[in-house]
């Protein structure tokens, strides 16, 4: 009995370690790598380099703007076959993959090209696309999926091959995932079936000790033999939204599952090259080091152009912002900060007036 005890008190220190790190975690929205491309190729040649710049323009470009149609664009086309003049630095890893090059298998090199987000940007809005800054929503992943017929929730610990197709892809596409731990906690409070089911409740119930900003949930049935179909949901707009496919390939269906989800979260969080200005009213500042902070911090905002200070009386602060794309866009991204709290919006000479002020 002193031994069975003794484990289940190692476990639930474990468990509580691990949720831990994933609530820090959570607090962080920064996306790392952004601006960091990552392309498998057969060697070091000077011909497969150009070919996997233009790979690893197109997956930083995919990345930034939000947009999965960004080689449509005729001022992208033209970037492309200049690959080679965006990045600044490059380097090779091994890796365990492999890759056919001239008709052998051999394995590949993982070559990572870096850029320059100012340089990035500005072929953004020389092309008309929208940008989308580094600090993005954490999501939560609830995946129910089967295996030799018996169905599973797919957790941070898994060994299964869906967690490393969906983390990929998610990377690729600028998203951070955080997966469930499976814990006591976690199973007193939702089921294998409830996640199975779609019970939004449940699920949301059971994500309240993760704090996330944006939740996914979905099942995958894989039956052996038989077509894989998938249906998902997420409440990135503040409601449920849902989704289903059928494919011959898991991975094409957690690659669509993941595809959605940034084009739906880069509607709102990207913002297009229009400009306008807005006029921003912070409280609670009282001293000069902090009225410093928030404008540093304001033009530090990927939507942002220019912000300059106009007046500071009695504990107010007024900011006037040159912004590109709409006020709604900004107000959602500094919500998504956590820096300032929001307290109302109106209007001033035909200028929105945004009223924050200082989070305790």
């Amino acid at each position: 009995m002193g031994n069975l005890a003794e484990m289940k008190a190692k476990i639930y220190i474990i468990s509580t370690i691990l949720l831990i790190l994933i609530s820090f975690g959570s607090l962080a929205k920064t996306f790392e790598n952004l601006y960091v491309a990552e392309v498998l190729v057969p060697n070091e040649s000077s011909s497969e380099l150009l070919v996997g710049s233009r790979a690893g323009l197109a997956q930083v470009l995919v990345r930034v703007s939000g947009s999965r149609a960004i080689q449509e664009n005729e001022v992208v086309v033209e970037a492309l076959k200049n690959s080679d003049s965006y990045y600044y630095q490059y380097g090779y890893e091994s890796s365990d993959e492999l890759m056919f090059y001239k008709n052998d298998l051999t394995r590949a090199l993982k070559l990572r090209l870096f850029y320059e987000p100012s340089v990035i940007a500005g072929l953004l809005r020389k092309a008309d696309l929208p940008i989308w800054g580094s600090n993005r929503p954490e999501v939560l992943v609830w995946l129910a999926y089967m295996k030799n017929r018996e169905r599973y929730i797919l957790d941070e610990a898994s060994e299964s091959e869906l967690l490393f197709f969906l983390k990929e892809r998610a990377s690729e596409r600028g998203i951070s995932l955080i997966f469930p731990i499976l814990d006591l906690t976690d199973t007193s409070k939702i089921s294998v079936p409830e996640v199975w089911g779609q019970f939004h409740e449940k699920v949301e119930m059971a994500s309240r000790r993760y704090s996330p900003e944006i939740i996914l949930t979905g099942r995958l049935y894989n039956d052996p033999n038989q077509p894989i179909e998938a249906y998902w949901s997420h409440n990135g707009f503040g409601r449920w939204q849902s989704s289903e496919g059928i494919t011959s390939a898991a991975e094409d269906l957690l690659k669509e599952m993941i595809d959605q989800l940034a084009d739906d979260l880069a509607s709102v969080y990207a913002t297009g090259s229009n400009q306008g200005k807005i006029a921003v009213t912070v409280e609670g500042l009282t001293e000069y080091r902090k009225y410093a902070e928030i404008n540093k911090y304001f033009k530090n905002l990927s939507p942002v152009v220019s912000s300059s200070l106009k007046y500071m009386e009695q504990g107010l602060s007024r900011f006037d912002l040159r912004i590109e794309g709409q006020p709604n866009q900004f107000i959602e991204i500094v919500r998504l900060d956590g820096v300032l709290s929001f307290v109302k919006r109106s209007s001033e000479e035909n200028e929105p007036l945004l009223v924050y002020k200082m989070k305790d």
